[in-house]
């Protein structure tokens, strides 16, 4: 680093011979203004060569300071008159304010750009935010001298005379003070890491924000009165001259000169500006001198003179040294590095092999002048001249040339560490550091500039003094080629014949046999490794990628592929891997083709290389011809490529290449007649691929490709194009007819393609596109015909039915498709529905609905346990729907204002309820014992059974009873004290054994029979569950059905028919009545408890058909006998839930609604049904 005088002025009084003292001056921000504080004037220069711009006058006395805002808008001058001006960069004033004592330092914040104006004894705070000036006292003896703001703006260091150093923040309140003994301090400055104070007992102190001290004093030879900065150094001025030290005040630079006031750094100009107590400015250009060092791939350089810096140009890694101290030389070589400083030699070496990591080896205290130092594997060589000396090895050694040493190189050659060394008369000499012997290895007319050595030391480039660079062959003195305007050359550092030079902005690569390639480029080339030259550029080291194309293709027009693939491997683009690739594969170079490929990744010619590869592995010329054509081919050479198929006999090839490039009529001249089918196909695929559809479908349809016209068809949406091939296809082409169908299907015309399946007689096809259709009219009559498929038919069906929240359609449906779980869970959700809503006449059926399933579902199955579980579920499932269809009313009776159920009705009810569920631990879901009490002691008190009431309200008293119908049952237990017993209208007749029934009996406590009711009812008046005047009978084990049956219809032998001779009238007579014997009543009273009547043969004669009940269940229930006591009242069963009713009853229910009460089925007759209708409310179920 050096420092060269740009100019100088010297500033005179106004109008006087005296030279006025420079007190302060600052540059701005842009470089632009020199600001210059001497007399009372301010003065404004051009840096560039010192001119002056304009005096600026406002001042009444002599200014002391200047600064500049870091905006760049203004800047400020205060001086003894107590007065602060701003001016702008326009250099107009536009403020001014006062102090009590003459101004002593200005300085703005440099992040909010507020003016800190000091005088002797206070501070002042101005910005544009805040108009008015803010003025803050400083308590203690001392004067300031001076202020510096920390670089984030939130310290201000303020200097004073007495020795101390007050730290205050943005606020100016006082946060510490640090103490320099007595020193008057009169230079403070901020850095990123400390604050550096400058005191008369010429040293510089280093302090942190906290007021410690983090660094020892260091003594710079002069009292500094001004502290700036120079990049990552430190600008000092003071009595004595000026220096430049490091960050840490290691002096690197000094200057003696009389008393410099004021020093300042330009950035932009890297200039420095020095104001002397003599008037005298001074402006120095700063000269950094390049110290750096360059083995291989590591560039070593100097940085902020101290510091060295190790990079690793490959990789970008960069690792710091810091020396702490002037660096003057350095030397890098293999693991090793060299750095002179000052007062000694320090050698590094690398600890890691991998890294970057350098550790101190050795230090040599040796205070040495020299022009070049010089690493070597083992020790140190300092070049003064023409005088080389060796230092730091086992062996001291000096050595004595004939001329200055210009360039020095340390190399291998044969396996043997040696120097060489370029001299000024134009000698390389070559010295063996090992036998200390010298000797001249190449001789040029001029002085030497530099060299370098090829990877294997044969030969050398000599760049001389007059730019001309010069190659020989060492072991020859051969000149092989000789090269204008060359400032510096590098051999490249593994391929021989490769080497670079620059010189006059243009780098040149250059094959040694071969022509150079030219760029431009700024700096002189020091290195060349695979596809990267190192180019040191003014005072920085570039790695610049250049390109080897030239090169390789150099090679590749002399058909040497290998040297060319070589020159590639160091770096070139994929598009040159691909030229290498594509001449060596015509050439058929197929090692050379496929490693180039390789690289790439070019897999369809890695293929065609393997074709190749066995092609010529045949050995004979056809072969060598055919992979030449597959070469062109793949090249686009098609017209040479078709010529040698035919001319080897390979005219399909031509054709199939022709047809791939869709090149249909030079396909045409290299077709046989049996290919003619096979490029219409081509030619419709192409059609297909330039969107043309129609065409494509049409060929397609010509070549007899149905499907791939189908296909083309379906896409774009075609039904009549489709229905109209479909139909002209033969019933024989089902293969064709069934992908025209699928065609028809994917765009949703289903009907068409049910019309194709139908000519094809393809029964389940067409029951599917029934059921995508949802034509389950037609899905049932093909399953009727087809019952294989009614699982494929009602399950979707049962789908759909739930989706659309007809439950019961959907229970059939699962169960006629076979899925038997699903039809009971979708009825288990129901019932769970219905009773939660209190639907229990809903609830009756759908658990009849459960009864009929489990019944159908028994009559299927084989096992006789399986079967018998089906019984019972049926028997179960009837019974929970006889309980939820009485409860149903008794309910209605409860939570209704009005019922228009008789007394007796709802006494029935309510007692079957009762008798159904009183030996259960808990009764079914919803059933309300409360309900069914309070039921049977209202309907008990009408019907004069106040005994029965009583029992019924005593039972109440244990249970819960709701509130707003506590009182009504109060006054109820009131009523029912009333009577004492029961009437008889609650105690029925038995018809067998004619004994009365207890009130809540439903079975004979004499006789053991049960009590039959009738379970229609009417829309107005309704009488439910009316006892029948029935007696059930069965017969014996060795009578069938069938003779039972014709046993009954026998009596009527014992009825004779006599003609009467009057008036030819015939009269029917009764005789031997008293004959009759009633076996019903001499059954009675025997001792039968079990309820059974059992008849024989005889007993069965004697019956009267009309008063005969058959009630035929299917298998494997049996059939229920019953004899009506009383023939005059006719009575007739539901064929479905084989409830018994009057036929009176029965007829009123056909005229309102046609519907049995109980199973909801639809009564025509005795015999005939129709389907069953849903009635279930319509309120909304979900499917769990």
């Amino acid at each position: 680093m050096r420092t060269v005088p740009k100019w100088i002025n010297k500033i005179h009084e106004a109008e006087k011979t005296e030279y006025s003292c420079v007190q302060s001056l600052c540059y701005s921000p842009d470089g632009t203004q020199m600001i210059v504080a001497a007399s009372e004037r301010v003065m404004v220069y051009d840096p560039q060569d010192g001119s002056l711009i304009r005096l600026l006058r406002g001042h009444k006395d002599t200014v002391y300071c200047v600064a500049y805002a870091k905006d760049g808008r203004k800047f400020a001058s205060g001086g003894a008159d107590k007065i602060v001006i701003i001016w702008t960069s326009k250099l107009e004033g536009v403020l001014k304010y006062s102090h009590n004592e003459p101004l002593q330092c200005l300085a703005y914040n440099p992040i909010t750009h507020q003016l800190t104006s000091c005088a002797v004894s206070d501070i002042a705070f101005w910005s544009n935010e805040v108009k008015a000036v803010q003025k803050h006292r400083v308590n203690g003896s001392g004067r300031i001298t001076c202020c510096s703001w920390s670089l984030d703006g939130q310290l201000l260091a303020v200097g004073l005379s007495n020795g101390f150093v007050s730290i205050r923040d943005k606020n100016c309140e006082e946060r510490l003070k640090i103490s320099r003994e007595g020193c008057p301090v009169w230079s403070v400055l901020w850095t990123e890491s400390a604050l550096l104070v400058g005191d008369w007992s010429e040293t510089l102190s280093f302090y942190n924000a906290s007021g410690q001290q983090v660094m020892k004093d260091r003594p710079i030879g002069l009292m500094p009165v001004c502290l700036n900065r120079l990049g990552e150094l430190i600008l000092v001025c003071g009595v004595k001259g000026w220096i430049i030290t490091t960050l840490e005040g290691v002096p690197v630079l000094k200057n003696s000169q009389q008393w410099v006031w004021s020093i300042e750094h330009c950035d932009n100009t890297n200039t420095i500006a020095l104001g002397c107590l003599d008037g005298t400015l001074w402006c120095y250009q700063i000269v950094f001198n390049k110290v750096h060092g360059l083995y291989h791939e590591k560039y070593a350089y100097r940085e902020n003179l101290t510091d060295v810096i190790i990079h690793h140009l490959t990789s970008g890694t960069k690792v710091k040294i810091k020396c702490h101290d002037k660096v003057q030389k350095i030397a890098i070589y293999k693991h090793r590095l060299a750095v002179q400083l000052p007062e000694r030699i320090v050698i590094y070496e690398q600890s890691d092999t991998d890294g970057m990591l350098y550790r101190v080896k050795e230090k040599i205290p040796q205070k040495a002048e020299c022009s070049l130092l010089v690493a070597t594997s083992s020790a140190l060589l300092l070049c003064q001249d023409a005088k080389l000396v060796m230092i730091g090895g086992k062996n001291l050694a000096s050595w004595n040339v004939p001329a200055s040493i210009k360039f020095v190189k340390v190399t291998t050659v044969q396996n043997k560490e040696a120097l060489l060394l370029g001299l000024a008369n134009g000698e390389i000499w070559k010295v063996d550091l090992d036998e200390a012997s010298m000797e001249v290895l190449v001789t040029i007319e001029s002085a030497i500039r530099c060299f370098d050595l090829s990877s294997s030391k044969s030969m050398i480039a000599i760049v001389d003094e007059s730019c001309c660079c010069h190659v020989y062959m060492i072991a020859t003195q051969q000149l092989l080629f000789t090269a204008e305007n060359a400032s510096s050359v590098s051999w490249h550092a593994t391929y021989e014949d490769l080497l670079c030079y620059s010189g006059g902005g243009m780098l040149s690569i250059k094959l040694v046999p071969f022509p150079e390639s030219s760029q431009p480029v700024i700096g002189s080339v020091v290195g060349f490794q695979k596809g990267h030259v190192f180019c040191l550029q003014a005072n920085a080291m570039q790695s610049i990628n250049v390109p080897l194309s030239h090169a390789m293709h150099q090679y590749i027009q002399n058909h040497m592929f290998n040297e060319a693939y070589n020159i590639a491997c160091l770096g070139v683009p994929n598009s040159d891997w691909e030229s290498l690739g594509f001449a060596a594969l015509e050439e058929l170079s197929l090692s050379v083709a496929k490693k180039a490929f390789q690289r790439i990744e070019n897999v369809l010619f890695l293929e065609l290389v393997d074709v190749l590869e066995e092609m010529l592995n045949q050995g004979d010329n056809a072969s060598k011809a055919l992979s030449v054509a597959e070469v062109y081919a793949y090249r686009g050479k098609f017209i040479d490529a078709a010529r040698l198929y035919r001319s080897n006999g390979q005219s399909h090839r031509a054709l199939t290449m022709y047809t791939d490039l869709r090149l249909f009529h030079k396909a045409q001249e290299y077709m046989d007649s049996e290919d003619v089918s096979d490029l219409i196909k081509k030619r419709a695929e192409w059609a297909q691929h330039i969107n043309e559809p129609r065409v494509a479908a049409e060929m397609f349809l010509a070549a007899g490709d149905i499907k791939s016209a189908a296909n083309i068809m379906a896409q774009n949406g075609w039904v009549d194009m489709l229905v109209e091939t479909g139909r002209n296809l033969d019933k024989g082409a089902s293969d064709n007819l069934y992908v025209v169908a699928q065609a028809l299907i994917s765009i949703g015309h289903l009907e068409s393609a049910t019309e194709l399946y139908q000519k094809l007689g393809d029964q389940h096809a067409m029951v599917k596109m029934a059921v995508k259709m949802e034509n389950w009219e037609q899905a049932f009559q093909l399953v009727k015909q087809n019952p294989e498929y009614k699982e494929e038919v009602y399950i979707p069906y049962a789908q759909q039915m739930a989706r659309d929240n007809h439950f019961i359609e959907a229970h059939k449906a699962y169960h006629m498709g076979g899925q038997t779980e699903s039809a009971a869970r979708v009825l288990g959700v129901l019932i769970q529905n219905a009773i939660a809503e209190e639907r229990f006449n809903d609830a009756a059926y759908l658990h009849w609905l459960l009864a009929s399933q489990s019944l159908e579902i028994s009559q299927t199955v084989d096992d006789i346990d399986q079967q018998q579980n089906w019984i019972e579920s049926y028997n179960e499932n009837e019974k929970y729907a006889t309980i939820y269809f009485t409860f149903h009313i008794v309910h209605q009776s409860i939570h209704e204002v009005f019922s228009v159920c008789q007394p007796e009705t709802l006494f029935n009810a309510a007692k079957i309820v009762l008798s159904l569920v009183e030996n259960n631990v808990h009764p079914p879901k919803g059933i309300s014992l409360f309900s069914v009490y309070l039921c049977l002691a209202k309907q008990g008190r009408l019907l004069g059974a106040n005994k029965l009431a009583r029992q019924m309200l005593d039972k109440i008293q244990n249970l819960k009873v709701p509130f707003k119908i506590q009182e009504n049952v109060e006054v109820l237990t009131l009523l029912s004290r009333a009577g004492l017993n029961d009437s008889n209208e609650v105690t029925p007749l038995c018809y067998r054994c004619s004994h009365h029934f207890t009130p809540l009996s439903t079975v004979c406590n004499y006789c053991g029979h049960n009590l039959y009711h009738s379970f229609l009812t009417f829309e107005v008046v309704i009488n439910v569950l009316e006892i029948l005047p029935l007696v059930a009978f069965t017969i014996e084990d060795d009578i069938t059905v069938e003779e039972a049956l014709q046993l009954i219809e026998s009596d009527v032998s014992s009825l004779e028919a006599r003609p009467n001779d009057q008036e030819n009238s015939q009269i029917l007579r009764i005789e031997n009545l008293s004959n009759l014997k009633d076996v019903f009543s001499n059954k009675s009273f025997e001792d039968d408890k079990n309820g059974k009547v059992v008849c024989n043969r005889e007993d069965l004669k004697i019956l009267q058909p009309l008063s005969v009940i058959v009630i035929n269940r299917p298998k494997p229930l049996e059939t229920l006998f019953f004899r009506n006591v009383m023939p005059d009242l006719h009575i007739q069963y539901c064929p479905h839930c084989y409830k018994l009713f009057y036929v009176d009853d029965l007829e009123s229910q056909l005229i309102s609604k046609a519907l049995c009460s109980f199973c909801r089925s639809q009564l025509i007759d005795g015999n005939g049904t129709e389907p069953l209708k849903s009635i279930i409310s319509s309120s909304s179920f979900s499917l769990e």
